[in-house]
């Protein structure tokens, strides 16, 4: 089907000097379908105000030998595990043929004031890209086995049917902010071979054990990436935004959290949760102990979390 075309030769022409412009940069709004045009200095100041709230590091070693080591590191592994890659096709399953540096883009946060950027990095041709993604199959049921998970608002809807609302209960939710740039990797990672080992579905899925497993994760969560400027930036903690393994590894850091901190007996709180659900860094509690004893909670919470214990949090009777 052809698409006619709307615009009007004088906005084309506007079009096609707005995207040649080296001063301007265009990318899509954090929510929504939206695309922001913003001056390039601007951005980069947005950049580097992620950069520098994050776990980042300059590197002064050059593209090639980041993406040489990396892919080395990666390959040995995969020979340890007895994958054949003289085999061609074997060698394409697990292997970018030409990798390159991940890059580090803004989503704009239109909905909120001063448009803040949310910094995410193109996994896309690095040279972890198709083992992440064979990782995020293998870590996705672990994932969703947690006491709080929730699918989508429709399984929300069922649950809620199921419960009896009193008047005074109390319905809260919390944010999670910088929910995988937060998450500390060795603690993850040990969660995640907590729960490798303890899988009995595991051999469905995979025929890799668990403790190479956490070798690749360990190799592929290690992140290079570029910015608009040119510079190159390690993340030396935290998951980045963008990389295919975050998701479940940050679901299965929080499932421990809530098995330590929420669900627990300890709890002294745990008998007013009503209702605790969470879609990755989305919180929704029906809480039935008062609003005194709420904030003590979230007191509570925000105390034992392992790095920059803060959230966003909203209520309403």
């Amino acid at each position: 089907m052809k698409i006619k075309n709307n615009l009007s030769p004088e906005d084309e022409k506007i079009l096609k000097e707005i995207i040649i412009d080296p001063d301007i940069i265009i990318c899509p709004a954090d929510k929504g379908k939206a695309i922001v045009i913003e001056d390039r200095d601007t951005s980069l100041r947005k950049m580097q105000e992620q950069i520098d709230d994050g776990d980042y590091k300059l590197e002064n070693r050059k593209e090639k030998t980041l993406l040489d080591k990396l892919h080395k590191k990666l390959a040995n592994q995969l020979k340890s595990m007895n994958i054949d890659l003289d085999d061609f096709k074997e060698k394409r399953k697990y292997l970018v043929s030409a990798p390159v540096l991940g890059h580090m883009y803004l989503l704009i946060k239109i909905h909120k004031k001063n448009f803040p950027g949310r910094a995410v990095v193109s996994q896309i041709d690095d040279p972890t890209y198709k083992v992440c993604e064979i990782l995020t199959g293998i870590l996705n049921p672990l994932a969703q086995k947690g006491e709080s998970f929730i699918e989508n608002s429709y399984e929300l809807k069922k649950h809620l049917s199921l419960l009896k609302i009193d008047e005074r209960d109390i319905q809260a939710s919390l944010d999670v902010i910088a929910l995988y740039p937060s998450i500390p990797i060795e603690k993850a990672l040990e969660c995640t071979r907590t729960k490798l080992l303890n899988d009995e579905t595991l051999a469905e899925r995979t025929d890799w054990s668990a403790e190479d497993i956490i070798k690749l994760l360990r190799i592929c969560l290690e992140t290079h990436f570029k910015t608009i400027d040119g510079r190159i930036f390690t993340q030396t903690d935290g998951t980045p935004i963008g990389k295919s393994i975050s998701g479940p590894l940050a679901d299965i850091y929080m499932i421990w959290f809530e098995e330590q901190y929420i669900f627990n007996d300890n709890n002294i709180f745990k008998p007013y949760i009503k209702l605790w659900k969470r879609f990755r860094d989305d919180i929704y509690i029906i809480w039935n102990g008062g609003h005194d004893t709420l904030d003590c909670f979230f007191l509570a919470t925000e105390l034992q979390r392992t790095k920059d214990p803060v959230h966003n949090r909203e209520r309403k009777e």
